[in-house]
């Protein structure tokens, strides 16, 4: 779901965390105390004869996110609903003062309870970008498969074993 510009312009200055589906604003009574953003790529390295180092491509990294939250009032129910939201795998969207996050899944809840801040705790919740695989069906040319009628995985449907002619695999010959 994109973010509306209504939305990114009139929090500008706030930093909110949303729930992906409906972009509705969750974890309202949480404070954020601090955000901390990672974004990073890598160039990839492989050695060439004479002993240098070449590089060729660049991965770009999933982003890391951290929220420290003080929870002060009823921080009870605030710390279940994230609880909540990660048990359940919940995609959310972080909001920022300068960029929004979208697909960000919450990895760590840990929590400080201390004297020192009476009934409220410090909880830094570290979330990462979730990038869902999407699986391609199709057909390979023949020349990339050895045979050749397996080129095709699109209309073969559940496959199942068959016995070998041998009576068994390598393995159950060696045991018997």
């Amino acid at each position: 779901m994109q973010l509306s510009d209504s939305y990114s312009t009139s929090t500008q200055q706030r930093v909110a965390i949303l729930d992906a589906e409906s972009a509705q604003v969750i974890f309202t009574s949480a404070e954020p105390m601090r955000v901390s953003v990672k974004e990073s790529k890598r160039a990839t390295k492989f050695a060439v004869e004479d002993g240098t180092e070449r590089s060729d491509h660049v991965v770009r990294e999933l982003t890391e996110i951290q929220v420290d939250f003080l929870l002060s009032d009823d921080t009870r129910n605030q710390f279940e609903n994230i609880r909540q939201a990660f048990d359940q795998n919940k995609l959310l969207i972080v909001q920022t003062k300068v960029r929004s996050y979208e697909n960000m899944l919450i990895l760590d809840i840990p929590h400080d309870e201390t004297p020192e801040l009476g009934t409220a705790i410090n909880l830094p919740v570290r979330m990462q970008e979730w990038v869902e695989v999407k699986p391609e069906f199709g057909e390979l040319p023949p020349a990339k498969v050895e045979n050749k009628s397996q080129s095709s995985t699109v209309k073969r449907g559940q496959q199942t074993t068959q016995e070998s002619s041998r009576g068994g695999s390598v393995l159950s010959g060696v045991f018997k």
